[in-house]
């Protein structure tokens, strides 16, 4: 699914017009498709809707809409913000037409403030056409009254492209914002619609077929998508009925220390889970008892070390089953010393297979330069923190500026990176971005990034891209998540759960 940025959205409108459809009938296109939302959602047309209008575009979307509910015989109403005299060409054009058609048209003001209240507390539905993508600045004014009203009284909500005072591009809220409970988007979902904290704005994501020729987007600069549903299930590799576990993938997992002994086991029975062929385990001699009585399954390789993990000693076993396996997963409990900043600097180095890199994995590198001198594909999946430390931004600056982040220093490195985090951001070394649907708060906790390094990792070894393995292995480890939320809620999710539901997760995509 592609996403836009406002300004990519109007530079689309613009050469829509530019090639002779007029802007008037897509003002009409996308206020009907408001209004055939709105139908389907009251339960009959003696329900009372309030259209809030600004004086823009979206206020006159918000008419259209009216208009039309007004046709099929739906009790509606209009409230302007700016009044009559504020709506200028196409916008004014459909005011004019409401008035035509006898609509009840109230313009707010301070004088009618408890008239307002009232009608909202009355209202089966409010459409929020008040403002748009354009939005510059916090709302003030007759705006900020509506929206904390609105807010307040809570009644069901329709927002018109995006929720009023909502920041079209990335998510954050000018000063206040409509809480919806759905929004009907035009022709493509912005981007701000699918980053914190706007996604929690947004309720239910319509999007409204404008009859844009498709086209036209191929000269506008975009590269922002969100994985749906459909996509996922094209993207899940095949299985060979005649295959054997080597057909499925070998997955050399490279991990574990004293204290850590259970990282390495959620990430090995992830990617079993998810399908994959073989796991081998590498992991110090002293626990890899401890691992195999955990989940029989996984194949382990025992490591020299001493009382603290891995020592360096130990790079010929790891790099006899690097020879042995097809992907190798490097991080989970792992632990930072001098050796294992050691054996993944060599590792980086001499490895010429893709490799899945997290945690400690991560917090060993201290030359980031090894990314680009690297024979293998890499795929990064660090969480805020450890995404400040690789960058030296501290993690509200991390968090402030998630997407920017992330494509600046997969294009700069030449890395997939997973940049984890309430929507997880993938961004590949060639600039394009992946916002991550799915996933839930109960999910950040101890264990879900060993889980996520495991599946990624299995989806390598059956074959799919570096790109569209971290794009669906992310995608169905939230939804893993939100199947093993629904169940458990948050508040008791724990990884472990994550991976008992990789299987209803796999369905539930292949039903889609």
């Amino acid at each position: 699914m592609i996403l836009l940025r406002p300004e990519e959205m109007k530079e689309l409108d613009q050469k829509t017009m530019e090639l002779g459809f007029p802007g008037i009938l897509l003002m009409d296109t996308a206020g009907r498709g408001v209004a055939e939302i709105a139908a389907r959602i009251i339960e009959n047309n003696h329900e009372k809707i309030l259209v809030f209008a600004g004086k823009g575009n979206n206020g006159g979307d918000g008419l259209v809409a009216a208009r039309f509910l007004d046709m099929w015989g739906c009790h509606v109403q209009v409230i302007t913000l700016a009044g009559k005299n504020a709506f200028q060409g196409d916008s004014e054009v459909n005011y004019k037409i409401c008035e035509l058609r006898g609509i009840n048209i109230t313009d707010f003001s301070d004088n009618n403030l408890e008239e307002i209240k009232a009608k909202i507390s009355t209202a089966s539905m409010v459409i929020d056409a008040m403002l748009g993508t354009g939005l510059q600045g916090d709302v003030r004014g007759n705006y900020s009254q509506i929206i904390d009203l609105i807010n307040q009284i809570r009644p069901r909500v329709l927002a018109v492209d995006i929720p009023s005072g909502l920041n079209g591009a990335d998510g954050t809220i000018h000063g206040r914002a409509i809480r919806a409970d759905y929004t009907a988007t035009m022709a493509y979902a912005k981007l701000g619609l699918c980053l914190y904290p706007g996604r929690e704005y947004k309720g239910e994501l319509n999007i409204i077929d404008l009859g844009i020729p498709e086209n036209l987007l191929n000269e506008i600069n975009y590269n922002h998508f969100m994985l749906s549903g459909e996509e996922a299930a094209l993207l899940l590799p095949g299985r060979d009925v005649a295959g054997h576990k080597g057909s499925f993938g070998k997955i050399g997992v490279l991990g574990g220390s004293t204290g850590f002994a259970g990282a390495p086991v959620l990430a090995g029975t992830s990617a079993l889970k998810l399908g994959c062929g073989l796991v081998k385990l590498a992991v110090p001699e002293r626990i890899e008892s401890r691992i195999v009585s955990r989940c029989p399954e996984l194949t382990t390789v025992g490591l020299v070390d001493n009382k603290k993990g891995i020592v360096f000693e130990a790079i010929s076993g790891i790099k006899k089953m690097i020879e042995e396996v097809d992907i190798l997963a490097v991080g989970p409990g792992l632990g930072v010393t001098t050796d294992t900043r050691e054996l993944i600097k060599v590792i980086l180095s001499e490895a010429n297979i893709p490799v899945v890199l997290d945690a400690d994995g991560l917090n060993a590198i201290t030359d980031l330069d090894i990314f680009n001198r690297s024979k293998s594909e890499i795929i990064i999946t660090p969480h805020p923190g450890e995404m400040a430390r690789l960058t030296g931004l501290k993690i509200k600056e991390v968090n402030q500026n998630r997407v920017n982040i992330a494509r600046d220093f997969a294009g700069k490195y030449g890395v997939y990176l997973v940049l984890k985090g309430a929507s997880t951001v993938i961004a590949f070394p060639d600039g394009r971005v992946y916002i991550n649907p799915t996933g839930n708060d109960g999910m950040a906790s101890a264990g879900s990034g060993d889980v996520l390094t495991g599946m990624i990792a299995s989806l390598l070894g059956q074959g799919l891209e570096a790109e569209k393995a971290a794009v669906l292995g992310t995608y169905l480890h939230g939804l893993a998540g939100d199947i093993a939320a629904e169940k458990l809620t948050p508040y008791s999710l724990m990884a472990n759960d994550i991976t008992e539901n990789i299987p209803a997760a796999i369905k539930s995509t292949i039903e889609e």
